[in-house]
């Protein structure tokens, strides 16, 4: 008895094993098991946050983040593990640092997803085809490459083959328990390719009910699709308030490309690239035979409805949410392609030779070949060797082995080629324990209201974008694809914030002196000194500066002038004007503002071989092989200036990322062609002046383009401040998990004015009496406030978390309700 089961787990470990030799061979070698893309900024960084969050109030499903993006609903965050069961693990360990265990168990992931893949198609197949087909899901592209990339691309994948392989208990036995908790577990895991990862186990468990005639077929599909969708409605808690931020995020994401057929060859959604299903030709030869051979058309359902779902365009926009038109989403598909490979396999292996059995790699030919994809036709005719060795070599599938070598190079090649691996001494440089203490250090001397914000420039600054040192850190920048859409349109629109990342999603902390200003950034750590910054104390790993006159977070004001007073100014007062007034919707029309100086700029002309910048008449035309830096000296300025404003329009004349740095403030244009453009064809700068060396110092990055309409201003920051402005700042005295509550003592009524962004979901107590919530300062929460000592009590609750509460406990109750029944029929059978 022993013996039998030492050799079930035997091949099991062994598999689990040789999935952590490819990670060592593909990733480890090279550095840490993550990556400089979304990994460094995203999920290695948001799951730390979500741990300090409950470590700091003990809520497991909290409501809003009041540290990330100057205070954000948090569902805007979800998809980055929110409530995902392997990261809500690592809140029992809080002495594993996050960024360990999300590559522990990330590796853990793949290899239990390997696992779990060729114990379901042992059931169905022998021992060489299910063990030679499981090793071609192993080495399918996207397993490892995403598993230290874009982890949501694939840490779903042990749920979904545990979906597969509850499929299959459901079909047979009727019970339904594994299913349920595969759907779940995927949902919670990754809720985006969860859309994929249910369509695909819908076909699958619709494929294998034409077994049993078309009436079992309609009726226990829909029995299935109503287990599907129970599994739904038990993740209501984290969909419904997800899909409420979402909706809400308006047009302002990746723009969507127009679906222009209804048919489409691209052969590289099933071929090794990790952005697809990562198969070689094996894959497509397996699906097309399954399509054409003499078989029932039970047996056709799956491999016909698998190509539909891979060749009509639109499949792939509701995949990819309406966004675009991506192979990403199709990687849920992958267990049933390697599926496929496997039946084919055992089909070939009685077969005689003869046109038809061939006319699947024609077709496979002819597919490639419409694709463009010529080099992809060796491994075709590779394979039709195979078929025509199979005969002579009928133990081993060898068409699935070779196959496996092919995806083993590939593989080695694009993880190694891909140069986003980060070797372990730079993730230790970007940990940066020195930085962490200092931050700590500086949040116990000040126990006050405000922001602190690190400004180490270029990728520097992008790897910290979401990373929070301390629970009782804010910081305004936040990087996510969904966010709050007042605060979004401030930065873009209203502020006119110079745009650095490429990525218009990426909200960036900025060096705009003003933008910290009225954001209530207090304290700065970086290299370079602000206008209205002192620095405080010097350090290795970047300065530390504080500004005593940064607006506090909250306060109480008279100083207020009306939105449409404020609409009618034009840079760069439409960002002086918060330093010397707050804007309210329902205030006064007067209102007069302290205005910077505008001043004359001349870039200067350069004509040389590759590099050429020349007057037009409508600005200056740009054709650089290289960066360009020019030095303006600013004429007829007085010493006392210490603020640049230079605001110019841009058009790029070729499809590629440009960029212009003006005293080391970049701004930049994204290719039209990149699904995340940015579309910032208004180069806006506010800048610090050196008072010893007053110039404009431009970088002028490579590229064809042309500036015109350019304007220039300087000033002076403490001629533009208020004083008056925050006489009356807010006291926070404690923070209850979603409620800021606060203490304010007034001389007379005025008006309430935060730098958190505006959102439905925020209520306003001022000593226990609910008042209506106003949008100040065109995209921030503020209220009316009346005289005298005052406890302010400002609360958030996410849109549509009771409805998502209420389907979650709907589908307890089913849970229960079902469990009721079962045990019935038990007792009626006794």
């Amino acid at each position: 008895m022993q013996m039998k089961k030492t050799e079930k787990i035997k091949i099991p470990l062994l598999l689990f094993v040789i999935c952590l030799a490819v990670c060592w061979i593909f990733v480890l070698q090279y550095g840490i098991f993550g990556s400089d893309l979304d990994w460094v900024n995203q999920h290695s960084v948001l799951p730390d946050y979500f741990r300090l969050r409950f470590y700091d109030t003990g809520q497991l499903f909290p409501d809003i983040t009041w540290n990330l993006g100057a205070g954000q609903n948090i569902y805007n965050f979800s998809y980055y593990g929110l409530f995902n069961p392997i990261i809500w693990i690592s809140y029992l360990l809080p002495f594993v640092p996050m960024s360990l265990y999300i590559q522990i168990t990330s590796i853990l992931s793949y290899g239990v997803s390997v696992v779990i893949f060729y114990c379901w198609l042992k059931k169905k197949w022998d021992d060489r085809i299910t063990l030679a087909c499981t090793f071609l899901f192993l080495l399918a592209a996207p397993l490892v490459y995403h598993s230290y990339n874009q982890l949501m691309f694939v840490n779903y994948m042990p749920f979904l083959c545990a979906a597969f392989l509850g499929v299959d208990k459901y079909v047979e036995e009727k019970k339904k328990a594994l299913l349920l908790c595969g759907v779940c577990g995927m949902i919670l895991t990754s809720f985006f390719f969860s859309i994929g990862g249910l369509l695909a186990v819908g076909i699958y468990g619709a494929s294998r009910f034409t077994e049993r005639g078309i009436k079992v077929f309609l009726k226990d599909s829909i029995s299935l699709a109503g287990v599907l969708f129970h599994g739904v409605l038990l993740c209501g808690i984290l969909l419904i308030p997800t899909a409420f931020v979402l909706l809400g995020r308006g047009g302002n994401g990746s723009q969507a490309e127009a679906v222009v057929s209804l048919f489409t060859v691209q052969p590289m959604r099933f071929l090794y690239t990790p952005h697809g299903v990562g198969l070689s030709a094996l894959a497509l030869v397996a699906l097309f035979d399954g399509m054409v051979c003499k078989r029932k058309w039970q047996e056709k359902m799956l491999p016909v409805s698998l190509f539909l779902i891979f060749t009509i365009p639109l499949v792939g926009y509701v995949l990819n949410g309406g966004l675009y038109d991506k192979g990403k989403v199709f990687i849920p598909f992958l267990p049933l392609m390697c599926m496929e490979i496997a039946k084919y396999i055992e089909r070939i292996k009685k077969r005689e030779n003869s046109f038809r059995d061939i006319l699947p790699y024609f077709i496979t030919a002819i597919f490639l070949f419409a694709g463009k994809t010529f080099w992809a036709l060796l491994d075709c005719g590779l394979m039709l060797l195979f078929f025509f060795l199979r005969k002579r070599f009928s133990i081993y599938p060898l068409a699935v082995w070779a196959s496996c070598v092919i995806l083993f190079c590939s593989g080695w090649a694009i993880n190694k080629g891909s140069n986003h691996i980060i070797p372990k001494e730079d993730y230790e440089k970007i940990l940066d324990r020195d930085t962490k203490a200092e931050v700590e250090e500086i949040l116990e001397k000040d126990t006050g209201w405000y922001r602190m914000e690190e400004q180490q420039g270029g990728k520097k600054e992008l790897q910290d974008i979401n990373r929070i040192e301390d629970s009782r850190q804010w910081i305004t920048s936040m990087y996510s694809s969904a966010y709050n859409e007042e605060y979004y349109k401030f930065r873009r629109e209203t502020y006119d914030i110079n745009e650095h990342f490429r990525n218009n999603m990426m909200q960036a902390v900025s060096d705009n002196p003003l933008f910290l200003q009225l954001m209530g950034v207090k304290y700065v750590i970086g290299n370079h000194p602000l206008a209205g910054y002192e620095l405080l104390e010097e350090g290795e790993n970047g300065n530390l500066y504080v500004n005593s006159h940064a607006a506090p977070i909250g306060y109480v004001t008279n100083e207020v002038v009306s939105e449409k007073n404020y609409q009618t100014l034009d840079f760069p007062a439409n960002q002086t004007a918060f330093l010397w007034k707050a804007v309210t919707e329902s205030a006064g029309d007067d209102g007069d503002f302290p205005v910077m100086n505008t001043c004359s700029l001349e870039i200067l002309e350069i004509n040389e071989e590759e590099n050429q910048i020349k007057k037009t008449s409508f600005g200056w035309s740009f054709s650089l092989s290289t960066e360009k830096k020019v030095s303006i000296p600013m004429k007829d300025v007085p010493m006392t200036e210490d603020l640049l404003s230079v605001r110019f329009q841009v058009k790029n004349k070729k499809d590629k990322d440009m960029y212009i740095r003006l005293c080391g403030q970049t701004n930049r244009l994204t290719a039209k062609s990149h699904e995340y453009a940015n579309h910032n064809e208004s180069f806006a700068y506010t800048v610090t002046l050196n008072p010893e060396n007053q110039t404009a110092d431009f970088i002028f990055g490579p590229g064809e383009y042309e500036i015109s309409n350019l304007e220039v201003f300087t000033g002076n920051l403490s001629e533009l401040r208020n004083e008056k402005l925050y006489e009356t700042p807010l006291k926070l005295e404690k923070t209850e998990g979603d409620t800021l509550i606060c203490s304010v003592n007034n001389k007379e009524a005025g008006y309430l004015i935060t730098s958190i962004p505006y959102d439905e979901g925020f209520e306003i107590h001022i000593n226990g009496e609910k008042t209506s919530v106003e949008k100040v300062n065109t995209a921030f929460v503020g209220a009316k406030v009346p005289k005298g000592k005052c406890t302010i009590e400002i609360s958030y609750e996410a849109k549509g978390k009771t409805l998502g509460f209420l389907c979650t406990g709907a589908g307890i109750l089913l849970l229960f309700g079902y469990k009721i029944r079962c045990n019935k029929k038990g007792r009626m059978v006794q």
